[in-house]
């Protein structure tokens, strides 16, 4: 298997479930992700697009709610 060499990678974002949110259904790469440091719990931390617009996504929908 190649490993990735890329110096900055990006950070992705895990659900309550532990799945990364950018890829919910693929337990391989949530498991890779946190193998490789990448994924975090801190949301700050977050650097994937796809993450990032899951998460405002989910902040919004909680706010029209309340």
């Amino acid at each position: 298997m190649v490993r990735d060499r890329r110096q900055k990678r990006d950070r992705h974002a895990l659900n309550a479930d532990g799945m990364v949110l950018c890829n919910p259904r693929d337990r391989e790469a949530a498991h890779r992700a946190q193998m490789e440091g990448i994924a975090t719990d801190d949301r700050a931390a977050v650097t994937c697009r796809k993450c990032l617009a899951l998460l405002y996504g989910r902040d919004k929908a909680r706010k029209e709610r309340e």
